[in-house]
């Protein structure tokens, strides 16, 4: 589990978190961070967790429930002259290793899952890093040719294509070819990593009323159709659409729609937002790496407060226990029937 932003809320939501004695016993954590900044927030905030520097990754997932939590140490240190609740390269160097370091760590067999504490794009951009946030980092990290991200509150999916990125620019990348691979990443997750045999997936309109027969915007008509029957033609994914975007979501939430695939961030997380948050995660899906994030940012204005809630971080943590669970059912499965057909 990366720390998140060293300037944000992240550190100190998952010390809440995992300082929990149930969630201890369900699950072996692992922060990577920096120990000392992690103690202090413990005892300023009144956290009631001991940490402690591991020498490695096997060390630390040996320990028990009753151990001090464990803490590989981050190589980029922390200035004293950084103070919290403001974007500093620092902060977003630090975050971008723990994210390799736990990407990497679960590409290698080592961990099941990644928990993922928000960070800061602004203090990633200084650092030099301009990425648009975790999915591109692991995507690329994974080297998959296909990646994204899905966001869930209670029964709304929404596949988001083009994430974090001004709106002009994402009206911009708007095209068949790209909202077409975006519907199969859709199926793909649904199936694959929420085990849904055979999702029901609909692509969200661009314009009001869904362009209204080309009334308020052609995109409907130039864009969107040609996408969903390439995703049809190509690979066999049947896709609804292109669906009323102010009606498409909440048909979602009551559960006409496995998933829905949203053109632009907000499109996605105005919607996700109105719902409960404390219940809302993101996945990364298109990579062997099982990572999930609760739905809200770095909160600078929060940080070092004591006004945190960690309650959206605990919440990710037990879908992803639950996901995690999953998969490796399902691989046991998989490997009792090729036992069978060997036999």
């Amino acid at each position: 589990m990366p720390q998140g932003d060293p300037g944000g809320i992240g550190p100190e939501t998952a010390l809440a978190v995992l300082a929990r004695p149930e969630v201890r016993e369900r699950c072996r954590p692992l922060i990577l961070g920096h120990r000392d900044l992690l103690a202090s927030l413990a005892r300023d905030l009144g956290i009631a967790v001991q940490v402690e520097r591991a020498g490695d990754a096997e060390e630390a997932f040996a320990r028990g429930p009753e151990d001090p939590l464990p803490v590989l140490e981050l190589e980029n240190e922390l200035p004293g002259e950084a103070p919290a609740g403001q974007p500093h390269p620092a902060f977003g160097a630090a975050a971008l290793e723990a994210v390799l370091r736990g990407g990497s760590l679960c590409l290698a067999g080592g961990a099941e899952l990644l928990l993922t504490p928000p960070i800061h794009k602004q203090s990633l951009h200084l650092a030099g890093y301009p990425y648009e946030g975790q999915t591109r980092i692991l995507g690329e990290l994974c080297r998959s040719r296909r990646y994204g991200m899905l966001a869930c509150s209670g029964r709304l999916r929404i596949l988001v294509a083009t994430r974090h990125m001004a709106l002009k620019e994402a009206l911009v990348r708007l095209d068949a070819n790209l909202v077409a691979k975006q519907i199969r990443i859709a199926h793909e997750a649904a199936h694959e990593v929420l085990g849904i045999p055979e999702p029901r997936v609909v692509l969200a309109g661009l314009n009001p009323h869904a362009g209204e027969g080309g009334a308020f915007g052609d995109e409907e008509r130039r864009i969107l159709r040609p996408a969903i029957r390439n995703a049809r033609d190509r690979w066999g994914y049947e896709t609804a659409g292109p669906a009323v975007p102010d009606v498409v979501f909440k048909e979602g939430l009551e559960g006409r729609w496995d998933v829905v695939v949203a053109l632009y961030h907000d499109q996605a997380f105005i919607p996700l937002k109105l719902l409960d948050r404390r219940q809302g995660y993101t996945l990364f899906v298109g990579g062997p790496i099982l990572r999930v994030s609760p739905l809200h940012g770095a909160a600078y204005d929060r940080a070092r407060t004591g006004s945190a809630d960690p309650e959206p971080l605990a919440f990710a943590l037990e879908k992803g226990l639950e996901l995690a669970r999953r998969r490796t059912s399902s691989r046991d499965a998989a490997g009792d029937a090729a036992q069978k057909v060997d036999r």
